[in-house]
């Protein structure tokens, strides 16, 4: 059975927790690389007025949802994945799983501040985490050929970005092919976010994202009548 929601024409996956690490187990098992995105209301937000995001969202081998407020759209209440989606528990799961099964990661930023905040992160919350190599984009003046090679030459199990639409959406659909890896899974520049109570910064910024989604919404269903 294909468990599919759609909503402002794009599909997304709609598995339980439970299903999509199944998911995710089999394509550390696979030779070519595959894409897990998590979608947010801000990044569905974007897609909806990118062509760029809209067709890296495509991309992706496996979409979570990770807000409640895109399956309340979508017309879907069951409390299991409501909960699921606020908790944002694929990220803790996957990451665990995969750092107890002794695989290896590579790390990708825009710069090295932005590399330094998430190694911070990684070794608080998953201190034994294998880091098999970074590298910085702020290095791909003349495109991505180093950072491709960087990763090649490590060969890892995963690869780790925290990098921003639609700069991401692009790097992935140039690069896809020719890159040795199993997983590429972009945290986004909000991971933190998921792992910590929400202070009122993110909660007000959230309040935005909620209320940007509710007029692209608003305004795609008025287009499609």
């Amino acid at each position: 059975m294909v468990k599919k929601i759609r909503l402002l024409g794009m599909e997304m996956d709609h598995f339980t927790l439970r299903e999509e690490m199944a998911q995710s187990e089999l394509f550390c098992h696979r030779q070519e690389l595959n894409i897990i995105r998590t979608i947010s209301i801000e990044i569905l937000s974007m897609a909806a007025e990118s062509q760029t995001v809209r067709d890296g969202l495509a991309l992706a081998d496996l979409l979570v949802v990770g807000d409640r407020e895109i399956l309340t759209e979508a017309g879907i209440y069951s409390p299991q994945r409501l909960r699921e989606a606020s908790e944002h528990g694929f990220m803790r799961e996957f990451l665990n799983q995969m750092i107890a099964v002794h695989s290896s990661f590579f790390l990708v930023a825009k710069d090295q501040a932005q590399l330094d905040a998430f190694l911070e992160f990684l070794k608080i919350r998953y201190e034994n985490i294998t880091v098999a190599g970074y590298y910085l984009l702020d290095a791909c003046s003349e495109g991505y050929d180093l950072m491709v090679n960087e990763i090649n030459a490590a060969a890892p199990d995963i690869v780790l970005s925290v990098l921003a639409s639609p700069f991401e959406d692009e790097l992935l659909l140039q690069e896809k092919s020719r890159m040795r890896a199993r997983v590429w899974y972009p945290l986004g520049k909000g991971y933190q976010n998921t792992e910590k109570k929400a202070s009122f910064t993110v909660w007000f910024r959230q309040l935005v994202h909620k209320g940007r989604f509710k007029n692209v919404i608003h305004n795609y269903e008025e287009n499609d009548e």
